[in-house]
């Protein structure tokens, strides 16, 4: 069930949230929403709830088992970690990438969500097995850490040691309900207006090879993906502080970086921090060697490439940032100190937008001939179909330029200090309108699939 669907918006949600108002204790409330969570991912396909439960039960019985061995301190306790991950590991490659990479055809279509549950079970025996928590002793808060359904389907990623503290107690305050509704409405007309809006260009030039008619399409698809993702993570963390949850920041506004390595820190933020925690610090960080290092970016991005897909344009794009990444840490950095910050930002955003060339593009040949294109080895500088576009597209991509920046939080935070209560009132007003929009749009049935739902 999508965050963009009707009946979630004005049935489940409201009616999940009633009823577990009404729950009358903290155990009571998390089996209520442990079943909610389990009905939302169950709505459209039975079979994937099984595997969902496959993966909870196995977490459950794994982590009681690794803590065991931790106390008696058994020697098969590495044995048994590794038994745990790989189980955890073989899922995810049986659903996602024997059909690719083996061109096994097996009748198993890919559970919703599967890569990101699957890295918060992971994340639960990792810290089990690092010993920076105790395992949990319940199966249904267990369960609920790992389904909890405004992070189930995309993210964000919560740590398990960020989380079990919630699971036992948490409030929720005027100011949470409020700032959930304000994120919820913002993800919202992000995804519907905007995100959605681009779509249409993206769809369109997708045979593009004209100079203005590639660039079109790369920019189309670049603010696309952030607002599609960064839409769903503000909604998913607004319904999450409904229940009394804090779910982690998942984007801190990626293109006014001024430097690849902070581009990843405002990106995708949970997904670069369950990276750098349970693999590039256990694997040494930067406290090993400098060949080392090398070795551990490498890996880090080579496997988040695969993380995203079974397609070899993913791949490309993991190696495509540890190259960056690397240059930048041993060759470039004092280079870039010298560029003006504005400079920077520019710099940084075309490399983004290139890379994001091998996410829209069907094959690696494909993304080559397009950057091709955006560097002027084309068939044109335009045709009519890419004039065409840029005259519908201009104005669109100027503001998601904006609204891709700190300015309308900048704008808002100003109208809060200058008007106080009025101004919230007067924002409040806006924002509702804007909703009202967006649920003509859904019931005009022009919303589109979220992207990362595919990863």
């Amino acid at each position: 069930m999508a965050y963009t669907n009707l009946f979630f918006i004005f049935g489940f949600l409201p009616l999940s949230w009633i009823g577990y108002r009404f729950c009358p204790g903290a155990k009571a409330k998390n089996i209520f929403l442990l079943l909610v969570s389990w009905l939302f991912y169950a709505w459209s396909r039975w079979d994937a709830l099984l595997v969902l439960l496959i993966v909870t039960i196995w977490c459950f019985a794994c982590g009681r088992q690794i803590e065991s061995m931790a106390q008696n301190e058994d020697p098969k306790r590495k044995i048994m970690i590794a038994v745990s991950v790989s189980f955890l590991v073989l899922i995810l490659f049986v659903y996602k990438y024997v059909n690719g990479w083996l061109h096994v055809s097996l009748p198993l279509a890919m559970p919703l969500g599967l890569s990101f549950y699957i890295f918060s079970a992971l994340s639960y025996i990792g810290d089990v097995a690092m010993k920076k928590v105790p395992c949990q002793n319940s199966f249904l808060d267990l369960g609920l850490y790992i389904g909890f359904f405004p992070k189930l389907i995309m993210g964000p990623i919560s740590e398990y040691r960020d989380f079990k503290d919630q699971l036992q107690e948490r409030t929720i305050t005027a100011a949470d309900l409020s700032s959930g509704t304000l994120l919820f409405m913002k993800g919202l007309v992000k995804k519907v207006v905007l995100a959605d809006s681009l779509a249409v260009f993206v769809s369109m030039l997708q045979d593009q090879t004209t100079f203005v008619g590639t660039w079109v399409l790369a920019l189309s698809y670049t603010f696309q993906l952030y607002f599609d993702f960064s839409g769903y993570s503000d909604m998913a963390i607004g319904i999450g502080r409904w229940f009394g949850f804090d779910i982690p920041k998942n984007f801190d506004h990626p293109y006014i970086a001024d430097s690849v390595q902070n581009f990843w820190r405002r990106w995708h933020i949970s997904l670069s921090t369950w990276f750098r925690d349970y693999v590039y610090i256990p694997l040494g960080g930067s406290r090993v060697a400098v060949p080392l290092i090398v070795r551990n970016i490498v890996i880090v991005w080579v496997l988040t490439g695969i993380w995203h897909g079974a397609n070899a344009t993913y791949i490309v794009w993991g190696v495509y940032y540890a190259l960056l990444l690397l240059g930048e840490r041993f060759f470039f950095k004092p280079v870039l100190a010298r560029i003006p910050r504005p400079v920077r930002i520019v710099l940084i955003f075309l490399i983004a937008n290139a890379g994001w060339v091998f996410f829209a593009a069907p094959s690696i040949s494909q993304a080559f001939v397009r950057l091709g294109c955006m560097s002027g080895i084309a068939s044109g500088f335009a045709d009519a179909q890419a004039l065409f576009a840029l005259g519908q597209a201009k104005w669109l991509l100027l503001f998601s330029m904006i609204a891709s920046t700190p300015a309308i939080d900048t704008v808002q935070n100003w109208i809060f200090a200058r008007f106080g209560r009025n101004g919230m009132v007067g924002l409040a007003g806006v924002y509702c309108v804007l909703f009202a929009a967006c649920i003509s749009l859904l019931v005009a049935s022009t919303s589109q699939t979220f992207l990362y739902a595919a990863f």
